[in-house]
C-alpha cells in the first residue's frame, strides 16, 4: 500500500495552513511556493480538502484558505481520506463489502487487525503533531 502523491501534498499544505497563526488566510500560489509543490495540483486537493471540511475556501481578493477547526481537531486519517476517500487494505475489508470466504479465510483477521491498527494510528496522529514535529524548511 502507497499513499498517492495528492496525499502527500495534502498533508505537506495542511502542514504548513497548520503552523500559520489561528485564523490566518494562506493562499495556494504561498503554499505551493514555500512547499516545493505544484500550484495548479495543491489547488486542486485543496479544492477536496474543503468539499472533505477539513478547510475553508475563502474568496475575493483577500481569499485563499484556512483551517475548518484546530489543528488539533484533524486527523491525519481525516485528511487523507478527505483526498483518497475511505481506506481499506483490501477490498473485502471496505465497509460496504460482505465476503462470503470472511470466516474461513486465512488473509482476513490478518488484513483486518492491520487495517484497524493503521485507522487507529491516522486517527490518534492530529494535524497539530505532525505539525509541531515538522522540521522541513520553507523553500
Amino acid at each position: 500500500m502507497q499513499l498517492t502523491r495528492g496525499a502527500d501534498y495534502a498533508a505537506r499544505g495542511m502542514i504548513r495552513l497548520a503552523k500559520l497563526p489561528a485564523g490566518a488566510v494562506a493562499q495556494v500560489s504561498e503554499i505551493a511556493a514555500a512547499e516545493g509543490l505544484p500550484e495548479s495540483y495543491l489547488a486542486k486537493i485543496f479544492q477536496d480538502l474543503a468539499k472533505g471540511g477539513v478547510i475553508h475556501s475563502h474568496r475575493g481578493a483577500s481569499g485563499g484558505f484556512t483551517l475548518a477547526r484546530s489543528a488539533e481537531q484533524i486527523s491525519l486519517r481525516e485528511l487523507i481520506e478527505a483526498v483518497e476517500g475511505p481506506i481499506y487494505l483490501q477490498h473485502c475489508l471496505a465497509p460496504w463489502e460482505h465476503c462470503d470466504k470472511q470466516e474461513c479465510c486465512a488473509l482476513y483477521p490478518i488484513l483486518a487487525k492491520a487495517q484497524a491498527d493503521l485507522l487507529a494510528l491516522l486517527d490518534g496522529t492530529s494535524l497539530q503533531t505532525l505539525a509541531a514535529n515538522d522540521q522541513v524548511p520553507a523553500r
